[in-house]
Formats: structure tokens, C-alpha cells, sequence
């Protein structure tokens, strides 16, 4: 996050935001037309969205095509040349309005409706039972992540123009999602691009009373040579923040990146917060070598992976 900002600061396995009902919390969002790659367009849900919603595995998907199915249907999704939707080989919806962005496609929420209607109801299968967590996976607990920034605070600006709050929505999302795949029940302060205070974010954490609330920021300097992770604490952070923030430190440093180590700072969220608490730099966006990274999938995605390690490591060992 920049240095001017450094204080600025949904649920179980549906990620569910619970922020809708704060105070000060202001629906923001992107216009169709955003410069910003990891946004959808306002309105729209990405594929991936579409098949949790509807039950559908997302077999393939790019950012021109993605197909979806189950034992009794087969979507397939194109974004050109005009955007349209096909349920077991027919039309559905209107065409256009389908949209790639960040390496996927978001079409517009009432086209989901659509697809819905004309879905062949699935044959019936043999139950089978689906994995359950491991009893010692069941007593993780809860987390709180919290990614920063949001709706009219961009926070950073990178090098390469994308906004830290975009960065860090969808990285949490992707914490989450791990989180939850390692029987830990992830809740998320923001699940849009969406204004919230320090305060709403600490609030949230305070009246949950989870085990641990994990902040995701990126980092700016004016030095642009500036590179690496950062992992922060409280000044008088409790040994059993300090511990969490060890463990997500080396789950990070294991992918090879630059450390800068954990730190100690009064950042609102760690002071306002009473549970366990750390806030994780993601990397610099000022530095043209992170700033590029940052913006692709599969490296967001590698950090999520290591943060959601890090965090069920410290929680097994509590």
C-alpha cells in the first residue's frame, strides 16, 4: 500500500460477504470499458462464478471460451465474435455482452438466468459420499481476511497502472478458497470492490472472534528498485501474532520471492483488532518486476496458496 495509505485498511465455503449491512460501507464498482484488468465489468459474474453457482464443474476455460457441465448438460461459452451462450448445443440469451478479462470470461448476470432455465434437470447417480475434512482439519476454526482498500480508495497505483485494492480482492478471494479447501472457515471483510473504514474491518474481526484476521496489501515506494514481501505485527503484538506471522513468512519465502521479514507497525487493523493479527505486503508496485507479476493469475494465485499454508500451519500448531 502507499505510505499515505497505510491505514486504510464473504463466508464458509460460499464466501458469503458479511459487509453489506456496515456502516460506511458504500457498493462501489467498475464501469463496463475499465482499463483495470482484474475487475469484471459491472454487472457481470466470471465463469468460475457461474458454475459454483449452478452446480456445474468448469471444465475448460480461457478468456475466448469455457465450457461447463454436469451428467445431463453441457454449457459452452464463447466471447467471440459476438459473446454468446450455448446449453447442449442451443442459443441461450442474447449475444454480446460476454467480456474477457484477467485470462477468463464474465457474462452478465441475467444471462446466468438463462442458462439456468434451460438446464436438463441431472440424471440420478449412486450417492457417494464427498470427502470430509480430517477431524483435526474440523477444529481450525475460523479466519478473518481482509483485503485492503476499496471501492473509492484505489490504494496504490502501479507501475503499470492496475490498482492495489483490485490486487488484493482477488488475491484474498483466493486465500479463501484454500482456506476453506484446509478445513478453515474464511471470511472475507470486502467480496467487492466495495468502501469499507479501518474501523468496519476491525469491527467485523472483533464480533466474529476468529482465531486470526489476515490484512492483504501491496506495497509502493518511491524507490523503484524497492522488491520483496513484508509480514507486520503490531508493536506489541502478541506472541501468538508474531507465531502466525513466522508461519506465513516461510510459506512465502519457501516460493523464492524476497523476504523484507516481518516488521512491527500500529497499523489500525492491528491495533483495533482484538484476536491475533497480521497484515501481509504482497510485494512492491512500484517496482516494474513485481508490478508485472502482481498482475498475472497464476502468481496470485501461488501467493494465495502459500498465505492459506501459512495460516493452517500456525492454526494446527495453536
Amino acid at each position: 500500500m502507499s505510505s499515505h495509505n497505510r491505514n486504510r485498511p464473504f463466508h464458509g465455503a460460499a464466501l458469503v460477504a458479511l459487509v453489506a449491512g456496515l456502516a460506511g460501507c458504500t457498493p462501489g464498482g467498475l464501469r463496463n470499458g475499465s482499463n483495470d484488468p482484474l475487475l469484471a465489468p459491472a454487472g457481470s459474474i466470471s465463469v468460475y462464478q457461474l458454475a459454483g453457482h449452478l452446480g456445474l464443474s468448469l471444465e475448460n476455460s480461457s478468456s475466448t471460451a469455457a465450457t461447463l457441465r454436469n451428467n445431463a448438460n453441457v454449457v459452452m461459452i464463447f466471447g467471440r465474435p459476438a459473446g454468446q451462450a450455448y446449453v447442449n448445443g442451443t442459443p441461450v440469451g442474447a449475444s454480446g455482452g460476454i467480456v474477457p478479462s484477467d485470462g477468463m470470461l464474465f457474462i452478465p448476470q441475467p444471462l446466468e438466468s438463462d442458462i439456468r432455465q434451460a438446464l436438463r434437470i441431472p440424471r440420478r447417480v449412486r450417492a457417494v459420499p464427498a470427502p470430509r475434512p480430517s477431524p483435526r482439519a474440523q477444529r481450525l476454526g475460523q479466519v478473518v481476511i481482509d483485503a485492503g482498500h476499496g471501492g473509492q480508495d484505489p490504494g496504490a497505483i502501479s507501475i503499470l497502472g492496475v490498482r492495489e485494492k483490485t490486487i488484493v480482492l482477488d488475491t484474498a478471494l483466493r486465500i479463501a478458497g484454500e482456506l476453506e479447501r484446509a478445513g478453515v472457515e474464511a471470511t472475507l471483510t470486502r467480496g467487492h470492490d466495495t468502501s469499507l473504514t479501518l474501523e468496519d474491518r476491525a469491527a467485523l474481526a472483533n464480533r466474529i472472534r476468529p482465531r486470526l484476521f489476515v490484512s492483504v496489501h501491496a506495497d509502493s515506494a518511491e524507490n523503484g528498485d524497492a522488491q520483496g514481501f513484508t509480514v507486520y505485527v503490531a508493536r506489541e503484538a502478541s506472541s501468538e501474532s508474531l507465531a502466525a506471522a513466522q508461519a506465513v513468512e516461510r510459506r512465502l519465502a519457501g516460493l523464492g520471492i524476497r523476504s523484507r521479514g516481518i516488521r512491527r507497525a500500529n497499523y489500525r487493523v492491528l491495533v483495533q483488532t482484538t484476536c491475533p493479527a497480521v497484515l501481509v505486503e504482497l510485494g512492491y508496485l512500484s517496482s516494474i518486476d513485481e508490478a508485472t507479476k502482481l498482475v498475472q493469475s497464476a502468481y496470485r494465485r501461488r501467493l494465495a496458496v502459500a498465505i492459506a499454508q501459512g495460516i493452517a500451519d500456525h492454526l494446527r500448531l495453536q
